[in-house]
């Protein structure tokens, strides 16, 4: 038996949450992770990891351009990988489980019911927001129904902000524990300082897909000197990395660690987190490259978390898809290592007050604690 058991479907190796969720709990608790080896995680990477991991090998992509398509293989394959964690914690007898958005909540809510255990219902996105067209009116309001009762009956709904909390109608206990990074800084005597004064490193870690302006950020640097682009992350669209990396000026790094892309954050110059606003989703969303970007002490380019940026004055807010505005800021930056000083210095400063993992943790300390003893 295990004190918590956390289920998460996507990658749960390269995922920042959870990996700082797990680091925390199990200074604490006993805790396992369940996950979905879709992307073929090697046995060295699962015998690595910070807690006993055990994945469902199933390798697959359910990222297709068909709607339709998706779902006819979420279905398939998602019973499976449900029944599965149901079996599951019924062997481990968990006395908390820690499910992470809707696609694995089902199994874990049934195990809370039967055996009359615990259940966090942590939402990282609004699963219908992130996933369905709104043109589909009748399938997003049944996802968003199902989302909103879960939530309501399970123990706690944790999300990672106050905006995407008020979406849901308040359940009795909710908690909100944001994306803030740990304090992983790296001394900058490396990188930053050797390269020359007039050299640029942006940076952006995260999905490779359309409706991140990456084309955009592409277009602006592709004959500019001086300046390199370094991207990170799962890939989504083959052929719009294909075009980027065309660009001599861009690389792609690979899908790494969340210490690992940290690292390579700490190590640049400007982060860049820009989102079309047309994704529902990112109206309620302080994304964690903004958030990491104050952790590095870099300025962010970004045309969300506007409130935020402009109160602690950490970076240029620009408008997106506006290839001229995004090169003029790109520039400025790049000419003025005062002004990029001082913007990463404010992000900094405001880290390390308020914006840091470890005020976070106390908080999931707490609520982890008062469930304990009930």
């Amino acid at each position: 038996m295990v004190d918590i058991i956390l289920v998460r479907s996507n990658s749960v190796i390269y995922d920042p949450r959870v990996d700082k969720i797990v680091r925390s709990l199990s200074k604490k608790y006993s805790i396992l992770v369940l996950g979905w080896n879709r992307e073929g995680v090697t046995k060295q990477n699962i015998g690595e990891y910070i807690v006993k991991l055990e994945l469902f090998n199933v390798k697959t992509s359910f990222w297709r351009p068909s709607l339709l398509r998706m779902f006819v293989r979420l279905g398939a394959y998602f019973s499976l990988f449900w029944i599965w964690i149901f079996v599951r914690l019924i062997i481990c007898r968990p006395k908390i489980i820690h499910a992470c958005d809707l696609d694995t909540i089902l199994p874990c809510y049934l195990y809370k019911i039967l055996f009359r255990k615990k259940l966090v219902f942590d939402v990282f996105d609004r699963y219908a927001m992130a996933f369905i067209p709104m043109k589909f009116k009748r399938f997003y309001s049944i996802v968003n129904w199902l989302e909103e009762n879960f939530a309501k009956n399970s123990d706690v709904l944790m999300t990672v902000n106050e905006k995407l909390l008020n979406t849901f109608r308040r359940p009795k206990h909710s908690a909100i524990i944001m994306n803030c990074p740990q304090d992983h800084r790296v001394t900058v005597s490396s990188s930053r300082e050797r390269r020359k004064n007039d050299e640029l490193t942006l940076i952006y870690t995260g999905l490779i897909r359309n409706m991140r302006s990456l084309e955009s950020v592409a277009s602006a640097i592709n004959d500019m000197d001086g300046v390199q682009f370094m991207m990170v992350g799962p890939i989504m669209d083959n052929e719009l990395l294909r075009q980027l990396i065309s660009i001599p000026n861009i690389k792609y790094r690979g899908l790494l660690k969340p210490s690992e892309a940290l690292d390579l954050e700490a190590s640049s110059d400007v982060m860049i987190a820009l989102y079309d606003l047309r994704d529902p989703q990112i109206n309620f969303a302080i994304p964690n490259k903004v958030l990491e970007s104050m952790m590095c002490g870099i300025p962010v380019i970004s045309n969300v978390a506007q409130e935020l940026i402009k109160e602690v004055d950490c970076g240029v807010v620009v408008e997106y898809g506006n290839v001229d505005q995004i090169r003029e800021t790109i520039i400025k930056l790049k000419d003025n290592p005062e002004l990029r000083k001082r913007l990463g210095d404010n992000g900094r400063k405001a880290f390390l007050e308020k914006y840091n993992w470890n005020r976070m943790e106390q908080k999931l300390y707490e609520i982890y604690s008062s469930m304990m003893k009930k």
